[in-house]
């Protein structure tokens, strides 16, 4: 049987469950590379924000941040956790350790 991992409760953001959101990173040369993980902003409704502050707590301008057209690099995984929370999963199945 596969172990399941309680996903953390998501605090309501900007824009509401099924709201606009981004994906970005932090730009080469601002942060080490293997802090160059991709985010998941949500977007205020009706704005254009002037500091984006991801799922997990991560904030940057957007002059800061390179925005990605799709899924690209390596995520941040709290950001997906939350995301997938939103997006209504009770539960993420435990990756098996081999």
């Amino acid at each position: 049987m596969t172990e399941r991992v309680r996903v953390p409760e998501a605090r309501d953001e900007p824009g509401g469950p099924g709201g606009a959101f981004l994906l970005a990173r932090p730009r080469s040369g601002l942060v080490g590379e293997t802090h160059r993980v991709a985010h998941v902003f949500p977007l205020p409704a009706g704005q254009q924000p002037g500091l984006l502050v991801a799922y997990c707590g991560y904030s940057g301008r957007p002059g800061e941040l390179d925005l990605l057209d799709r899924p690209a690099g390596m995520p941040c995984e709290r950001c997906l956790v939350i995301a997938a929370r939103r997006a209504g999963a009770e539960s993420i199945p435990h990756p098996r350790r081999g």
